[in-house]
């Protein structure tokens, strides 16, 4: 056991008694295909990335079969590696050949497709995944009831949602159709409106994934993220131009007082008792070390509490405008 492993703590999440571990692996990196331009990772790369992120506790991953070859590489691990007390989850919905689809043959295809790519008999959580509307996956036969027969079945643990959505989470908490929900992109130095959605959640026993802790990298470049959004537009798909140019005077801060953006960004996360797990997406073993090393271990005691009474002084701002 390795010294990072030690100080990653185990919660509870949700109301069947599943135990995980407070940092996981976000497993879309691990999807990516190898390019010539260097870009992605090879088959062999993604399966050690698994088996290091293990090895120094990180001992949740989470995929979904729209993240490309995440769930064969994920699974060339298991088969390999023996991760006693592994959780994992999975996603419905997205599949490439029945995208957007949450009836309920569709939701039995997508998880058994997942099973047996991946090599298990059952995953820990069944997430639907992405719904563009939430009246589907509510329809009695379909979308959550579907997925709670295959639970009663035993192939998946906890029934879950990952999307976007506040109002859709919500939703899905009021009609008690979850046992956890992985919510992303909300909950970081920038943005904090995932908070009440996550205090919601535990008010009604429901488990919480964090994923995107770093806003899909925004946060995380090493570069100014007015720089990053240049190159990324596809980050407008999340944030708009007020996160941006939160995130830049973030950038323009953490520089000033020569911290990481990205290791204080992790340290706040980290610090809270919303989230039972945080995703972290990793292509390699060295960035899977990083993640750890910076959810494990903090920054300047001053800088942190200046950087705390700054984002108490945003939230004020940001509860005036609404």
């Amino acid at each position: 056991m390795g010294k990072a492993e030690a100080v990653i703590e185990r919660r509870e999440c949700g109301p069947n008694g599943l135990v995980i571990s407070h940092l996981g692996l976000g497993g879309a990196a691990l999807g990516r295909a190898e390019e010539p331009s260097g870009v992605g990772i090879s088959d062999e790369e993604g399966a050690q990335t698994l088996a290091a992120a293990y090895s120094i506790g990180v001992h949740h991953v989470d995929t979904s079969p729209a993240y490309g070859q995440s769930e064969r590489r994920i699974g060339i691990a298991l088969r390999r590696n023996r991760f006693e007390g592994l959780t994992l989850s999975t996603k419905v919905g997205t599949h490439p050949e029945r995208r957007f689809s949450y009836a309920g043959a569709d939701v039995r295809w997508s998880l058994e497709n997942s099973l047996a790519v991946l090599g298990t008999d059952y995953v820990d959580i069944a997430l639907i995944h992405d719904p563009p509307d939430i009246e589907p996956v509510l329809a009695s036969g379909d979308g959550f009831d579907a997925l709670k027969a295959l639970r009663a079945e035993g192939l998946c643990r906890n029934v879950g949602l990952g999307v976007h959505s506040h109002h859709f989470h919500r939703r899905a908490i009021e009609a008690g159709a979850v046992d956890v929900i992985l919510t992303y992109g909300d909950f970081n130095i920038v943005r904090r409106s995932g908070a009440s959605l996550m205090r919601y959640a535990r008010q009604h026993g429901v488990g919480v994934l964090l994923g995107s802790p770093m806003m899909h990298g925004l946060l995380a470049a090493g570069t100014s993220p007015e720089s990053v959004v240049n190159t990324r537009p596809v980050l407008f798909t999340w944030y708009d131009r007020a996160d941006i140019a939160r995130a830049q005077e973030w950038w323009e801060w953490c520089r000033e007082r020569e911290v990481s953006m990205r290791h204080l960004n992790m340290c706040f996360v980290m610090s809270s008792d919303l989230p039972d797990c945080v995703l972290t997406g990793a292509q390699t073993s060295s960035e899977v070390a990083t993640n750890v090393r910076e959810a494990t271990s903090g920054v300047d005691e001053s800088i942190l509490r200046e950087a705390m009474d700054r984002i108490a002084i945003q939230d004020e701002e940001d509860e005036k405008r609404e």
